[in-house]
C-alpha cells in the first residue's frame, strides 16, 4: 500500500501530533515517521499502514494514495473501447450491451449501452441508483424509456435520434436524479445505442454516514426533510443549532418574527444577508433552489431545443444537452468541431471532462509543461480530459462533451466563494509537508 506524505501531514497536524508523539504512541521509530513526510510517495506493509493509522485514528483509506492519481489526459481508440463489451440479460432475453469510455482508474466512467430489448416489448424496470445521470440518444433510432410502473405520458416516453443533417446533435438527452427507475427498449428495428454518464451525488457522503445511525435518529432527521427541506426548514435547523428561535433572532437583526417570516417568503437577500452574517451562517441556504423537473424527476431537452441553444464559442458550433439547476455539476454538449473553420480555440474547464467522437476523425490536442501532445481519434474514441488542462479539437468531427463536479464542482466553489484568502489557503494546503509548529 502506498502511504500520501501529504494526507500523513494532514492527519499529524489534525490530531495535533509531532512525529515524536506518534512514533511514541505506536513504539515505532520516529525517524520512520519523518521519512514517511518526504515528498514521495511510500510503498508499505498493509500492517505498517495499518499500525500508522491506528495511531493517527483513521482509516488506512484516509492515508493512503489514491488509485485516480492522472495528470494528464487519458485517451482511449474505437477498438479498445468494443473490448470492454459486456453483454447484460434480464427479464429473460439479452438487455443490453456495455462500453466503458476513457476514464482513470477509480473514477466512475460513462458508459455506452447497445439497446437490445426488442420495439414490442415493455422493458423491465431497474430499482435506479444514487448517482444522477445524463443520458443521451446516439441513435439511429429512437428508443422507448420508461420510468415507472405505470405506463403513462409521464413514465413511457420517446426519446428519438436525429436524422437531419445536423447529425452532430445526436439525438434527445435527459437528466435523471437519484433512485429513478428507468429502462430502455427499442421502437422499431432500427438499431440504438445510448451514452449514459453517471456523475457523482453530492448526497453520497451523507447517505454513507447515515448508515449508521440508530431508527430514532434517522427518523427525526427524514421527519424533518418530509416537508421538502424547503428555507423554514432550514432556517429552523440553523436556528436551533444555535440556540436560537427565529424571535431572538429576528429581534438580534431589529425586525419583528412576523418581519422575519415575510422576508423568508420574498426571498428578501438583503435581510436575510443580515442574518447570515448576526448569527454566522451563509444565507444563500435560505434561497429557494430553481427547479425543472416533471413528476418523476426527468429534465428532458429534445433534438429541436437542443437546436435552439445552438451558438459558436472559441471557434466551436455548440448545442447544449439537457440540464438541470438543482444537479448544476452534471454537463453536458454536442460540439461540431468543424474543419471549416479550422478547428477550435483552447478550451481549459474547472472540472474533468469526457468526450466521445461521435463522427469524423476529429484530432485532440492537449497542453502541458512537456509541450502539445496530439492523437485522432475515429467514431467511438473517447477521451478524458482532467481540469485546467489547456486542450482543443482540431479537424473535422462531431464530440459530445460530458462532465461532473470532479474537481473543481459545486460544493468546492460554494467553499471557495466562503474562504478568507482563498488563493493564500490554496497555495499554503498544496503538498503540505508543514507540521503544526510544535516538533521542536
Amino acid at each position: 500500500m502506498r502511504v500520501d506524505p501529504f494526507k500523513l501531514a494532514h492527519w499529524l497536524n489534525a490530531r495535533k501530533l509531532t512525529p515524536a508523539h506518534a512514533a511514541a504512541a505506536g513504539d515505532m521509530d520516529e525517524q520512520h515517521w519523518r521519512d514517511l513526510l518526504r515528498p514521495v510517495g511510500h510503498d508499505l506493509d498493509p500492517a505498517v499502514v495499518g499500525r500508522l493509522a491506528g495511531v493517527l485514528r483513521v482509516d488506512p483509506a484516509q492515508i493512503t494514495a489514491n488509485a485516480a492519481s492522472a495528470e494528464s489526459v487519458i485517451v482511449q481508440t474505437a477498438d479498445e473501447l468494443h473490448e470492454t463489451r459486456r453483454l447484460v440479460r434480464r427479464d429473460g432475453i439479452d438487455f443490453y450491451n456495455y462500453y466503458t469510455m476513457a476514464s482513470p482508474d477509480g473514477l466512475v466512467a460513462p458508459v455506452i449501452l447497445d439497446i437490445l430489448c426488442p420495439a414490442g416489448r415493455t422493458p423491465a424496470l431497474n430499482n435506479g441508483h444514487l448517482e444522477p445521470a445524463i443520458t443521451v440518444n446516439l441513435g439511429p433510432g429512437a428508443i422507448h424509456g420508461r420510468w415507472g410502473v405505470e405506463l403513462d405520458d409521464l413514465n413511457w416516453q420517446v426519446l428519438a435520434a436525429n436524422g437531419e443533417d445536423d447529425r452532430w446533435i445526436t439525438g434527445d438527452s435527459y437528466v435523471e436524479p437519484s433512485f429513478c427507475p428507468h429502462s430502455y427498449s427499442l421502437v422499431d428495428q432500427t438499431p440504438a445505442r445510448i451514452v449514459s454518464y453517471t456523475g457523482a451525488s453530492n448526497l453520497a457522503e451523507l447517505i454513507e454516514e447515515l448508515n449508521g445511525w440508530s431508527t430514532d435518529r434517522f427518523d427525526a432527521l427524514t421527519e424533518v426533510c418530509a416537508a421538502g427541506a424547503g428555507p423554514g426548514t432550514v432556517l429552523d435547523a440553523l436556528l436551533q443549532r444555535r440556540l436560537h428561535d427565529r424571535a431572538s433572532a429576528a429581534a438580534l437583526v431589529g425586525v419583528t418574527s412576523g418581519e422575519l417570516d415575510e422576508a423568508l417568503d420574498a426571498q428578501d437577500t438583503t435581510l436575510l444577508s443580515r442574518l447570515g452574517r448576526a448569527l454566522a451562517f451563509d444565507y444563500r441556504l435560505l434561497l429557494s433552489p430553481a427547479h425543472r423537473w416533471d413528476a418523476s424527476g426527468k429534465t428532458r431537452l429534445d433534438v429541436s431545443e437542443a437546436r435552439d441553444t445552438v451558438r459558436t464559442v472559441n471557434g466551436y458550433r455548440v448545442a447544449s444537452m439537457a440540464g438541470a439547476p438543482h444537479l448544476p455539476d452534471l454537463v453536458g454538449a454536442f460540439i461540431d468541431v468543424g474543419a471549416h473553420r479550422g478547428g477550435g480555440g483552447r478550451l481549459r474547464d474547472c472540472a474533468e471532462t469526457h468526450y466521445l467522437v461521435t463522427d469524423g476523425e476529429p484530432t485532440l490536442c492537449w497542453y502541458d509543461d512537456a509541450g502539445c501532445h496530439e492523437v485522432t481519434l475515429g467514431a467511438d474514441g473517447s477521451a478524458w480530459v482532467p481540469a485546467y488542462v489547456e486542450h482543443a479539437w482540431q479537424g473535422a468531427g462531431s464530440v459530445l462533451k460530458l462532465g461532473s463536479g470532479r474537481f473543481v464542482g459545486y460544493q468546492a466553489w460554494l467553499e471557495l466563494t466562503n474562504t478568507f484568502d482563498p488563493a493564500a489557503t490554496l497555495r499554503r494546503g498544496h503538498r503540505d509537508l508543514f507540521g503544526w509548529g510544535y516538533d521542536d
